[in-house]
């Protein structure tokens, strides 16, 4: 597994596989999985694509507040996610070493339900904060890293 830039190119195959907890947090987001990538892709600073043989998942940061240092780190995947759990793991710090040299404070929403994401977030430093927001039907966790 390999981290390249992340191309519009990338976004079919990813779209089209995406795991079913990405495809829930986007729809409740008011996305489908294809416009939820482009829209990354488009907002964000950088972003990469984690490649086997094909698209695993795409990931980036796209700025919330430039003058307040908040960015938004995002990944979205297709179920291969799992299966490249221990590969993607070893990208996390170098990653997220690179979106905290641009950002202060990184935060986002992640489904309550989504375990697995849960886990992954807190195993990488990001505290889990504040009340369930609901956010089209679905149960919404704060997530940040200072």
């Amino acid at each position: 597994m390999r981290l390249v830039e992340a191309t519009p190119d990338h976004i079919p195959h990813l779209a089209a596989n995406m795991r079913d907890a990405d495809v829930r947090e986007v729809r409740a987001l008011g996305r489908s999985s294809r416009d939820a990538l482009e829209a990354g892709l488009r907002a964000s600073l950088w972003a990469l694509t984690a490649i086997d043989d094909e698209p695993v998942a795409m990931l980036g940061v796209a700025p919330k507040s430039m003058l307040e240092g908040v960015g938004v780190p995002w990944m979205l995947g297709s179920e291969r996610v799992y299966s490249s759990g221990r590969a993607l793991l070893s990208f996390a710090p170098r990653v997220i070493a690179e979106m905290e040299a641009t950002f202060a404070r990184l935060e986002n929403v992640v489904d309550a339900d989504n375990v697995r994401a849960l886990r992954f977030l807190r195993w990488s430093g990001f505290e889990i904060y504040g009340a369930p927001v609901q956010i089209g039907g679905v149960s919404f966790l704060r997530f940040a890293r200072v």
